[in-house]
């Protein structure tokens, strides 16, 4: 038996489903042929090749947001202005078989992508948010590369008051994990001591991390804000 057929009948290992590139079709799994195209596309090294514990989708794109999120092919100018760096989404573009279909690199159109052809969804909980439980952070929202259109400043139900209360609106979310990457809600932040060097991110939220862990209690599903794949 070929090692493609032996792939195809390793069992499948992925749970919860991974994150797909955007554009990815109904049939991405059908369609993709596994060249690596993508890949060698994306200008951040955001896409990542399954291994073979991955069964049929063994070698298929996906993104893990926490070692590096999706940039939408984008990048921040020193003028703090993000521009895109090309007309289209890189890997939409550089994808052969149509498994994942050309996206046109504008926030406008990025912001309105039909659910089926975007990366997931994110979901925040205020809860452990440090933005709401303590008026600090705002990372998730200052970082959004779809800022005021997939996070929003504070939910349409909250009265603007002063305060930073980051809402997800699912309508404009592409599923970036740009959110998801950059915030400070994790174990290995709560676990900074106090002990020189330290870096400024520790230093300005270590604390109020293990508070909120503290009454979150184990099993706390981190960070606050996290990227659930398109169901």
């Amino acid at each position: 038996m070929t090692g493609l057929g032996l792939l195809a009948l390793a069992p499948l290992r992925l749970r919860p489903p991974v994150l797909r590139p955007p554009g990815a079709r109904e049939d991405f799994l059908a369609r993709c042929i596994r060249c690596g195209k993508c890949l060698e596309a994306c200008p951040y090294d955001t896409l990542r090749p399954l291994g073979i514990t991955a069964g049929a989708n063994a070698h298929t794109p996906y993104i893990e947001p926490l070692t590096t999120p999706c940039y939408l092919c984008h990048e921040r100018g020193p003028d703090g202005v993000d521009r895109p760096l090309s007309k289209f989404l890189r890997c939409t573009e550089a994808c052969p078989t149509g498994a994942l279909r050309k996206i046109e690199n504008d926030k406008e159109v990025l912001a309105t992508l039909p659910e089926e052809l975007r990366i997931g969804v994110s979901v925040l909980q205020e809860e452990l948010c440090l933005a709401w439980q303590f008026d600090v952070c705002g990372e998730c929202y200052y970082n959004c590369p779809l800022k005021d259109k997939a996070m929003m400043d504070s939910p349409p139900y909250l009265a603007k008051e002063g305060g930073l209360r980051p809402w997800v609106n699912p309508k404009h979310c592409v599923g970036c994990g740009m959110c998801n990457y950059v915030c400070p809600v994790r174990e290995e932040v709560a676990q900074a001591r106090m002990q020189a060097p330290l870096s400024l991110y520790e230093a300005r939220y270590a604390s109020m991390v293990r508070n909120l862990l503290g009454r979150a209690g184990p099993g706390a599903k981190l960070p606050a804000v996290r990227v659930l794949p398109r169901t």
